[in-house]
Parts: structure tokens; sequence; C-alpha cells
């Protein structure tokens, strides 16, 4: 990739990151000795992309980054500091900075970096204003859908990575999975993601969180969809509290047009809220007695608990299994019709061991399709971009 083509220009006062950066790209970058030296060649020059130095990492120096951001909106600015904090990434994103690296600068760090915006978020840019930035439409908020199970190893991960890839596809549709299973979850191994921060560094910063820090948290799948990852250690989930994750969602929303929720095997109080909080819940069940048994449990807890279950809907798994159960037995032992079913297929485990969804490596397989009638569920509230898309089947 040629710097060339971007015109990158180095800004640092520090000789040992200049000569570093300047051997990292063969001598050939423009160099800018201050802050104030920058904004002058930003005046006179085609300059495109900043690359700025740890001397400018702390806070004394944001308003000027802003100000060079407000003098051309256009301009990508990569800032490397010694710590990536999550104070530091929210004070960079609202300075404009498109990016946070840590040091040390090495060329695979640049190249990802230039590679994820040199593109996408150049031609964004410059054609949307910032302040009209494709978002969840004002006062309307986003579609949360919790995935839930009353027995573990049910398969909630992989319905939830299908069905939120599947939401991605809907034209200009912006979606957030959120991994609520705070001691085990495998959202990011599932579709072979490494999280630089997770919801822990989200909930370090309850008191000055907004959506746009929020989003700077996030990790991002190749296809457009983001994360919010679970802690990465079970002994951190105790840094996630209810009301916290229930902020977050809260936040998500303001930005999203869907969330989908993974959780836990664990009618709790955070589960209570998850459903509270959800448009569209779906109960995932196997073809087995203990599957059954522990939904019949759980949905009699929810009415108990006067909780509607109207916006419940029941999805099987595994519904081609050999078991003794039929769907008319699994229905009158739940008071509630089966919504969808996902076959059973080896193809499943091989596309979790592969970190590649099934709707990506085998879009016209039975699972996929079958995950395609779960999406449907929740895109039938939309008739629009049902039809639109024309990506899922009918309900």
């Amino acid at each position: 990739m040629s710097i060339a083509e971007h015109n990158l220009l180095v800004v640092d006062r520090d000789d040992d990151f200049v000569s570093a950066a300047k051997e990292l790209f063969d001598g050939r970058l423009p160099i800018a000795r201050s802050l104030e030296e920058a904004s002058q060649t930003l005046e006179f020059g085609d300059i495109r992309m900043l690359l700025i130095g740890p001397s400018y990492d702390d806070e004394g120096d944001m308003d000027q980054i802003r100000m060079m951001h407000n003098q051309d909106p256009a301009l990508i600015m990569m800032l490397v500091a010694e710590e990536v904090t999550a104070d530091l990434l929210r004070q960079g994103m609202r300075a404009g900075v498109s990016d946070v690296i840590e040091a040390p600068l090495d060329e695979e760090k640049i190249e990802s970096a230039i590679e994820r915006f040199a593109h996408d978020v150049l031609k964004r840019k410059r054609e949307t204003p910032r302040e009209e930035a494709p978002s969840a439409p004002k006062g309307k908020k986003g579609h949360v859908i919790t995935i839930i199970s009353a027995k573990g190893g049910s398969g909630k991960t992989v319905l939830a990575t299908n069905v939120a890839l599947l939401l991605t596809r809907i034209p200009n549709a912006k979606v957030c999975l959120v991994d609520a299973d705070l001691q085990f979850g495998d959202v990011c191994l599932v579709l072979q993601m490494e999280p630089r921060f997770t919801m822990v560094n989200a909930a370090h910063e309850l008191h000055q969180l907004d959506s746009e820090m929020l989003d700077s948290l996030l990790t991002e799948h190749p296809s457009g969809l983001k994360v919010l990852a679970a802690p990465l250690e079970p002994a951190f989930a105790d840094d996630i509290t209810t009301a916290g994750l229930m902020q977050m969602i809260d936040l998500l929303q303001e930005t999203y047009d869907y969330i989908v929720v993974d959780t836990a095997s664990l009618l709790d109080e955070l589960m209570l809220s998850l459903i509270e909080k959800s448009e569209d819940i779906l109960m995932l069940v196997d073809m087995d007695l203990p599957s059954v048994k522990n939904a019949k449990l759980a949905l009699e807890t929810l009415r108990l608990l006067k909780f509607s279950t109207q916006n419940v809907h029941l999805v099987m798994n595994r519904s081609n299994s050999k078991a003794r159960l039929d769907n008319k037995e699994i229905e009158g032992a739940l008071k509630m019709q089966i919504s969808a079913a996902v076959p059973s297929d080896a193809i499943v485990a091989a596309s979790v061991n592969e970190g590649r969804a099934v709707v990506e490596t085998d879009p016209k397989s039975k699972v996929a399709k079958g995950f395609e009638s779960v999406a449907a569920l929740i895109v039938a509230d939309i008739p629009e971009a049902t039809q639109k898309s024309g990506l899922f089947g009918r309900k």
C-alpha cells in the first residue's frame, strides 16, 4: 500500500518516535514537529491522514487536535499512545481521532489502521456531514432482542451470532451484539474476534459513559456487526451490575437499530431486567425432556412474576433430532406455539471451530434457512425492511 496515495503526515516532537516512523516507511513520510506546524501544513498541503505521536496523548492537547479536525473534518487522525485507556479513547473520539494505536509502532498496526479507515471512513466523511451520520432515528430506540434458554449448551450463542449477522444485511441497519453471559461469554470466540475492550471497561466509566464513548469500546466484525464483549475472565463478572448493563443497552439504543443480547442460562435479576427491556425474546429449546422441563419452569416463573410472554418466541433447536417428543407435545407442555425451528447439522460445530457463522459459510444449507426463519420473527415487525431486502423467509 502506497503511503503517498494517502498523503500521511507524522506529527511528534520526540526524535525516537519520528525516526521509528520514518524507518517503517523508508524515510518517505513528511514530518511536523508540533501540532501548530501540522495545522499549517494542512492549509497548504494535500494531507489526508495524520499519525500523531505519544507526545500528544494527554488531555491538554485534545483541544488543538479537535481544532485540526474542525479545520478539515475529512481528515483521518490516528493517535499513538503509550497506553490505550478508555478515558483516552473517549477524549480522542470526541476530538475527532479515528483510532488510538498502542505503542510501540510497527508496520502491522499502521497497515491495519490504514486498511480500516483509508477507504471507508475517508469516503464517509467526505460524502456525509458529521451531524448527519447514519444512526437510529432521533426519538426512536433501537430494537432489543434477547436470546434465552433455561438449559446450558443449547446453542444460544450460535443462534445469537447467526441472527445478528443476518440482521446486518438489512439495508442501512446498524446492529450490535451484546454478550451478557458475564462469566463464560463465547461470542467473540465463536466469531473469531479478539476484543481490545470489554463491557468491564465501560462499567468502570459509567459515571461519564455516553454513546460515543461506548461505541469506541465495541469490537467490529468484518460484516459491520459491532460486539460489546463479555469480561475476559469470570472474576471480572462482578464488575458488571444489572443497572450498569441496562445503562449500556440504553446508550446502544440511541445509535443501533438492533441490539441482540446473548445470555447465560440463569433466571436471575439481570435476566429479568433484560426480558423487561426487550421487544422480542427468543427462547431456545432442545427436543429433549430436560430442556422442555426447564423451559416450562422458566415460563411459569415469568407468568407468576406477571411478566407478559406475548413477545416470547419459542425456537426449537436440533428440530430434526430423533427424539420421542413431538411438536404438539412440546407446545402443550409450554402452552406456547413453536415460532421457528433450526435443524441439527455437523456444519454448525465446524463453523464454530472455524470462527465463521453458518449463514456466511453455508448460506443455502437447511441450518442457515432455519436461522433465517428466526430472523424473520424480528424483521416481520418491520415490513418495509423485509420486503426491500428479500433476505428472510415469510413468517
